[in-house]
């Protein structure tokens, strides 16, 4: 019985980390906490990993970071690791505040969030910081209480700058479009103070930020307060009131469910320690998503993600290799009750006909608008059907009779076969027009090349790396020479083919070659 592995990214997310209904909090105090279990006696250490970035997602290289007694600098993706960040004895996790600073241009910037880090699971990723001036930053801060109007220790509040709608095609998302959340527990009073909050884009185009505070604990009915506008210097008092319930109610379907599969090379992320190929294939992947009008979504943090096990065909396996990998992302929608989403997965139909669906993974995360799933099973050429189903926070789990999805919703899409290229790769010295050979793979619509004159890790501007080349083919076109000759210089290329759906509900597939180098003298 193979393990269905998870690839994690820091996109531009919102990390928010509902509880599930049986965990029990205590002892929580504000900038450090911890979640205390007394069944669990041993103590671990883990590395906490995640990135620095301004508010539109850019990377903030050379940022001092400390969090745990630990310290580090921002790399040049800006990443960071705290290598070892331990959780006591007795405790089943602990609350981490991490900050984040650095002199730009002369003007001081900072930034702040927690993480849970959890006893003996391992590597904790996506511990992400968002940086602003100091001089725009904003406070937000109050007390959570219940019904009765007894303070909630440990209860969490979450605040993300959006969401933000964005239509293509006469289809309208929604997504939040920051890299990290600002979030923080409750301290035995009920509690709170989020500091160090962006008011104003990077560029300074905008005065004031529009936010989307949510307050959760378990076994209550989640607060969410809209449109709260944050200005420079500015104190906001923000208290919730949580009902605590024992039914659920009936969850939105999701809308807008897409489900794109690409087949690439290396796995593409941009996590901590990532190299510079991974970087560029991840930034690949979202120029084509964007491309169609797919803004980059919130994937659950990994601790949220609760992978299945599943009987696989041993006769299916990846191309040597290759990765492939499906993206799957839906709209945003508000829900007080919404736990979290399960997602869905199909490699064949029933004697009816139908998708014969099994539980992929269950998201533990109800402002997650995005997965990326990758399967040794995964075959080009196979047909697999997606959908996602909303889980109530309440009522979860129901042993068993946990809501469907809208049948209607369901995706299809199809794995391509990997893309090689021929001719140049490594480096080798060509004419000032070479002639650029690839081979062929079927059932595509077009072949992209791609030309660079420095790597195409996107990492230079808030756009990235340019090509000085692109050129669209037919599919038939397995060569190509540049219209115009090339100046002495080392260059990177690579090709993507793409298929087009011909229906809404087939989903796209690409696939993208190693990239490849040659070097005019």
């Amino acid at each position: 019985m193979p393990t269905v592995y998870l690839i994690t990214r820091a996109r531009k997310a919102v990390a928010l980390c509902l509880l599930p209904a049986l965990c029990w909090l205590a002892g929580c105090s504000s900038g450090s906490s911890s979640i205390s279990n007394p069944g669990n006696t041993g103590s671990s250490t883990n590395q906490v990993a995640g990135n620095v970035s301004d508010v539109n997602s850019s990377p903030i290289v050379g940022a001092a970071v400390s969090g745990a007694g630990q310290t580090a600098t921002s790399t040049q993706q800006g990443a960071f690791v705290l290598p070892s960040v331990t959780v006591p004895a007795g405790q089943s996790s602990s609350i981490v505040t991490i900050t984040a600073s650095k002199t730009i241009a002369g003007v001081p910037w900072s930034g702040e969030n927690t993480v849970e880090v959890l006893n003996g699971t391992g590597p904790t990723s996506n511990a992400n910081v968002v940086m602003s001036p100091v001089s725009t930053q904003a406070t937000v801060t109050g007390q959570i209480t219940d019904q009765n109007g007894s303070p909630l220790a440990g209860a969490r509040v979450f605040m993300a700058p959006g969401p933000v709608s964005s239509t293509s095609g006469g289809v309208t998302s929604q997504y939040f479009s920051s890299l990290g959340s600002f979030t923080t527990y409750t301290n035995t009073s009920g509690r709170y103070t989020l500091p160090m909050i962006p008011t104003v884009t990077a560029d300074g185009t905008q005065s004031a930020q529009i936010y989307t505070v949510s307050a959760s604990f378990a076994g209550y009915i989640n607060q969410t307060t809209s449109n709260v506008t944050l200005t420079a210097g500015q104190t906001a008092a923000l208290n919730f009131t949580l009902t605590a319930s024992s039914s659920g109610s009936t969850q939105p379907l999701v809308s807008n469910l897409d489900a794109s599969m690409f087949t690439v090379p290396v796995v593409p992320t941009r996590a901590a320690g990532a190299t510079a190929q991974q970087i560029a294939y991840q930034n690949i992947i979202d120029a084509l998503l964007l491309k169609r009008g797919i803004q980059p979504g919130h994937q659950a943090a990994s601790r949220n993600v609760q992978m299945h096990t599943r009987n696989s065909m041993q006769t299916r396996s990846v191309p040597s290799g290759s990765i492939i990998e499906t993206n799957i992302t839906w709209n945003y929608q508000a829900s007080n009750s919404l736990f979290g989403f399960d997602i869905l997965r199909a490699d064949n139909l029933t004697n009816a006909g139908a998708p014969n669906f099994f539980s992929e993974a269950l998201l533990r995360d109800s402002l997650a608008d995005q997965f990326f799933d990758t399967d040794p099973a995964f075959t080009p050429g196979q047909v697999y059907y997606y959908n996602v189903a909303p889980l109530d926070t309440i009522l979860f789990p129901q042993n068993g009779t946990e809501p469907t999805p809208d049948p209607n919703a369901t995706m299809q899409v199809s794995p391509l076969s990997p893309l090689s290229l021929q001719s140049p790769i490594g480096g080798q010295t060509v004419s000032s027009q070479p002639v650029l050979a690839w081979s062929s793979i079927s059932n595509i619509g077009q072949y992209t090349v791609l030309i660079y004159n420095q790597f195409p890790d996107y990492q230079s501007t808030t756009d990235g790396v340019s090509p000085i080349v692109t050129q669209t083919l037919p599919p038939a076109t397995t060569s190509y020479t540049p219209s115009a000759p090339l100046a002495s210089g080392t260059y990177y290329w690579f090709v993507i083919a793409q298929y087009t759906p011909p229906t809404r509900n087939t989903g796209y597939a690409y696939s993208i070659s190693p990239i490849g180098s040659f070097v005019v003298p």
